[in-house]
């Protein structure tokens, strides 16, 4: 029965030398630490690899994995003309499901905000999870009874801004 109390003593001698001071410990500087040595110190043997989005993303065509497309815009060429597909929306959901091409990659992408109230209207469009934004400027260029044109530029503006792609297209049947 005595080992409990001689016990109790010892965790409590032990536990009051770790946790005291010098006033010269307290105050004295932390050691600075190189962290532009590179090391492998940190390295786990057999441990999944996280790929690290890098930019800045170009973009480039792609084929929609859905039939469903509501917007569809297309880069413009040196010459002028259409180019290949790089953006699409779908028909279901408000805001509407958003797809990019980047890097020959069809990447998912929601809609944070559209401010259609002035020209050149700004899309936004974002992939949280790749802590991705592409951002539309389009100005319309054309209006029939079920669809409307439009020419503009796409630009990714996150994780850095991207080179800028001059974009035409149609939204509606």
């Amino acid at each position: 029965m005595k080992l409990i109390p001689a016990f109790a003593a010892l965790v409590v001698t032990a536990g009051l030398a770790a946790c005291s001071q010098t006033q010269d410990e307290i105050a004295s500087p932390p050691v600075p630490v190189d962290l532009s040595v590179e090391t492998d110190a940190y390295a786990v043997s057999g441990a999944p690899e996280i790929p690290v989005e890098t930019g800045p993303w170009t973009l480039t065509s792609f084929t929609p994995a859905t039939e469903e497309i509501y917007c569809s815009f297309y880069n413009i060429g040196d010459d002028g003309r259409r180019g290949e597909r790089v953006f699409v929306t779908e028909i279901a959901g408000v805001p509407a499901p958003a797809y990019v091409g980047l890097e020959g990659e069809d990447v998912a992408l929601t809609q944070v905000s559209k401010a259609d109230d002035r020209a050149p209207q700004v899309w936004l469009y974002e992939n949280p999870g790749r802590n991705l934004q592409l951002e539309m400027q389009v100005t319309e260029t054309g209006k029939r009874f079920e669809s409307r044109d439009y020419e503009g530029t796409a630009q990714v503006i996150l994780p850095e801004q991207g080179p800028l792609t001059a974009v035409t297209g149609t939204c509606g049947a």
